[in-house]
Order: structure tokens, then sequence, then C-alpha cells
């Protein structure tokens, strides 16, 4: 690929501001992963074709007290073949109180919102879109190419990962179902070779690091790309509207928290653990209370999963459909309604069922409904498993967007720090 042409590419992205209909599956198998596009690097390996439309991108990502570090273990392998490292903790806003300053090249609206300020200095926030876009041209991915995202659990951080995507406009995104530990379990051949660095990784896949580098850079000299009228005379990056809905701000969280129940505003869904939500247990962050806002429903990400069983079924994957829409179902009727499925109906009275079929319809109409978890990384989990649920229930091969299914990028971390937080223990 030429510089120019490279050039083309990312700037393209960088003035995508309308969503784009998906054209891949929410959810893909293993199986179906083998049967993308494959070549043949210099090395003779076998991977995925990053020259076909296909990037395969490693997500993984542990809680800080995990003695796993995820970018260490993509060196060092295995990995699925042609995959590339996709960091959620530095491909995200900075990481401090002064993240506007250093917004650099990104659009005055970004600069302005609760998005950018980052005021708590959280990790993994949601990235701004120039640095989104500087992130995928490093990797060589463009706005039409399918992105499947995967994680070394199964399903924990893959679903961020395909989060930050579609909310960044890029349509074409599957989460691998079961992730790296399931691809290897059903014996698909993996690369075994221990990397450097992660530049090695885009050489292996047979992309052109520096073409790249040198696609970013240019990206912030809006006279020169001008020139070639790919962007509009200014150099920051857009802000799509669907950053907007997909990304609850905490202003937005607190005046909900003031209504009078749970159906007067937007719905709250906590990802967390029913004993965090209801301040039973505390939180993993030190001085943090536990508890829960004012109205939120109770869904812990784990129950959206089938678990790991040993040998036979090393990792977590999402459970069926039908499964999935009892779940959030009985979630959506009561915080206290049992979620095992082997509980007749939750324990839940027939009106509250019914009330929780009613909330999930209007949910999909377009009622906001926004989830919350301990950090922002397993809420999308929950977005990602109602999108999943939605799309079947359209019963269409488009793929239904959900934009109205919105993530508390702060989540309980940011809200619990804050003297203005209501919160509510029972």
């Amino acid at each position: 690929m030429s510089v120019l042409s490279s050039m083309a590419s990312a700037a393209k992205r960088a003035v995508s501001t309308t969503r784009p209909v998906s054209k891949v599956p929410l959810l893909i198998t293993p199986a179906e992963l083998a049967q993308l596009p494959r070549s043949e690097d210099s090395l003779g390996i076998i991977h995925f074709s990053q020259k076909k439309t296909t990037k395969v991108l490693d997500v993984s990502w542990h809680m800080p007290n995990s003695a796993r570090n995820p970018t260490q273990d993509y060196l060092a392998g295995p990995r699925i073949p042609g995959a590339l490292r996709w960091d959620l903790d530095k491909i995200a806003n900075p990481k401090t109180d002064d993240a506007v300053r250093l917004s650099d090249g990104e659009s005055d609206d970004w600069k302005a919102s609760g998005l950018a300020k980052n005021e708590l200095g959280l990790g993994h926030m949601l990235p701004g879109p120039k640095r989104f876009a500087s992130a995928c041209s490093k990797l060589g991915i463009t706005p039409s190419d399918h992105v499947v995202v995967y994680d070394s659990l199964g399903i924990f951080s893959a679903p961020r990962g395909a989060f930050t995507f579609t909310a960044m406009n890029h349509a074409n995104v599957s989460v691998l179902d079961g992730g790296l530990p399931r691809y290897q379990a059903e014996g698909f051949e993996l690369d075994i070779g221990v990397l450097s660095s992660e530049e090695e990784g885009l050489k292996r896949a047979g992309i052109d690091h520096e073409v790249y580098a040198l696609t970013s850079a240019l990206l912030t000299f809006g006279a020169l790309l001008m020139m070639y009228s790919i962007l509009p005379r200014h150099s920051a990056v857009p802000v799509s509207r669907t950053v907007f809905q997909q990304i609850s701000p905490y202003d937005q969280v607190l005046k909900n928290s003031e209504n009078a129940s749970a159906d007067d505003g937007d719905l709250i869904m906590d990802a967390r653990s029913r004993e965090r939500w209801s301040g039973e247990a505390p939180e993993p962050r030190a001085g943090l209370s536990s508890g829960h806002m004012p109205h939120a429903f109770s869904l812990p990400f784990t129950a959206l999963l089938s678990p790991a069983s040993g040998p036979s079924k090393p990792y977590t994957s999402f459970l069926p459909v039908e499964p999935l829409r009892q779940v959030i179902i009985r979630a959506l009727s009561s915080p206290r309604a049992k979620l095992d499925l082997s509980v007749h109906d939750g324990g839940l009275s027939e009106k509250e069922l019914a009330a929780g079929r009613q909330r999930w319809e209007q949910v999909k109409q377009g009622k906001k409904l926004t989830w919350s978890c301990g950090s922002g990384m397993t809420a999308a989990v929950g977005v990602w498993a109602m999108r999943l649920v939605a799309q079947a229930d359209v019963g269409s091969k488009e793929v239904k967007s959900l934009d109205n299914v919105a993530l508390y990028d702060e989540s309980w971390t940011g809200y619990a720090m804050r003297d203005t937080s209501v919160i509510v223990k029972e």
C-alpha cells in the first residue's frame, strides 16, 4: 500500500461521522473465524490476511490485582495467527485529570464534552476520535475492515474492545466467542513464536509499520492533507453523534438518580456482582464504597455467560440467545430476580415479569439504558449481550446497532468517588 493511499484511507476514517450498517455477525465461532481469508507471510506461517479486510485483534485485559500481563502474554504466545495487539489501557483517554489539555488535534466539541475531561484520572476511558484513528492507522485498520476481537479468558474484555470500535462508527466488528482458549481447545492452528515487540507482530502480519506511523503523524497536519481534498479545513477529527449516544457522562447519570422511579428516566443496569450492588461485599478498590445508584437494576455480567468448566471447556462464552433473553427480562423485572435459569421464573410474579418484558420492548424501541460496572470494562459484556438478543428479535441480516444502550464509562469507580453521588445500600 502506498503512503498516499494509506493517508487517504486513514483520513476517510477521520471524517466518518455516521454509522454504516454492519455486514458481519456480532459474534463468531473459531470455526467461522478460520474460514475468513488467509494468506502466508514471508516466514511461511499461515495467518489471517491483513490485506483482505480482516483484522484480528488481541484486546485482552486483566484486573489490576492479576499476576498476568496481557501484552506480555501476547508477545510470548500463543496467539491467533496474524493477530495484532490492541491495548485497551494505552488506546484510551489519557489517565489524568489534565486529559483535555493533552487532547491535541481533537475537535472542540470532544474537548468540551464530559467524555474528554477524565476529571478523576481513570483508566481505559474511551479514546478521543483522533486518538482512535491514529491507533487504527498504526495497525493498518481501514473503515471497511472486518475487525475480530478476542481475549485470553473467553468473554471478558473482548466486548469492550468491540464497543470501542462501534462507538467510533466502525460497524464491522465481531467478538470471537470463547476467545483464544476456545480457539486453542478446538484445535485450530496457533502462532507460538515469541515476538520481541508489538511492532514485530505488525511485520509478521504484513503491515508496514513505518508507512502507518507516517500516516498517523501526517493526520495532524490538516493544511498538508487539504492539498489532496481529503480532510475538511481543520485538523481536528470530528466527533460522531453515536459517541455521545453510546457513552453516558456522570452528569446524565446523576440527574437520572434524582428520578422518582426506575421508569421515569433512563434505565440503569449494573454488571457487578449482586453482593457489591447491595453493599454486602466490599469493592476491590480500597476505600471505595459498594452499593448502587438509585433505581439501578442488577445483572452481573457472569449471568450472561456460560462459565469455564475445566479441561473440556477452559473458557467463558456467551449464553445462547434464548437464555440471554430470559436473563435480561428477569433482570429488568426486579433487581432481586434470581438469574439462575433453573429457578422457575426467577422467583418473580407474573406482574413483575410483565414489567420486565415491557421494559425490554421499550429498550428495543429506543428507550435509553445505561450499563455500569466497576470500571467500564465488563459493562460492555452487557451491551453486547443486548445487541445479540435485539438482533435475533429483529430476525434479519441487518445488525441492529441499539445505540440507545449506552455505557457509563467511569462506572461505579467514578460514581462512588464523588461526594455528590447518592449511594443506596440494601
